[in-house]
């Protein structure tokens, strides 16, 4: 009796490791294919948000530079400072932070975002840059700039030390408090 049942259960109790052992593969498998791509989707927003706050103050400086008779070069500097501003807050939006103090960043880019929509779409030979409007150009490029030394300083310590985003996402989904997470540190800086 016993041989009996041991040639039909070992067989079947062979086959069923079997068939677990290839799905749990093929399980992880997928696990880390979604991983890497969640990974590549956060990087790619990472060093697209950190190109476009350059670009941005770029903008603001060269916005700055033109002539304060060229009107046109106001307008059309103002309206990429919008169009990047936005771009610049998809990116943030794509990002794993919604755990970290990253309103004051957005509420950068949203006031420079409002104040190149509202200065940009006006008619400049009518009413020109204000001086106010001017120093608060100023102030707006000052402060993109030292944004961007942020960012370029964390993207650097992102590279060199191969961070995973996907290890901020799992700190902050786990709450552990990361003694050395230098992306979530980085961007609380920022």
């Amino acid at each position: 009796m016993y041989k009996r049942l041991s040639a039909v259960m070992f067989p079947l109790t062979a086959l069923l490791l079997i068939g677990a052992l290839v799905w749990g593969y093929q399980e992880n498998q997928e696990k880390n294919s979604i991983l890497i791509k969640a990974e590549n989707q956060y990087q790619r927003a990472f060093h697209d948000l950190s190109y476009h706050v350059d670009r941005l103050h770029g903008e603001l400086g060269n916005t700055l530079a033109v002539n304060s008779a060229s009107n046109g070069m106001h307008r059309k500097g103002l309206v990429n400072v919008w169009r990047m501003t936005s771009e610049a807050q998809n990116e943030i939006n794509q990002l794993p932070l919604t755990l970290l103090p990253f309103s004051k960043t957005e509420e950068f880019l949203s006031k420079i975002s409002n104040f190149s929509y509202k200065a940009g779409i006006r008619d400049f030979t009518k009413k020109p840059l204000t001086d106010g409007e001017l120093s608060n150009l100023k102030a707006l490029y000052k402060n993109s700039g030292e944004i961007s030394k942020d960012l370029q300083e964390v993207q650097n310590k992102v590279i060199g030390n191969r961070l995973r985003w996907m290890d901020v996402e799992t700190a902050l989904a786990t709450e552990n408090k990361a003694e050395d997470n230098t992306i979530i540190d980085g961007f609380k800086t920022v």
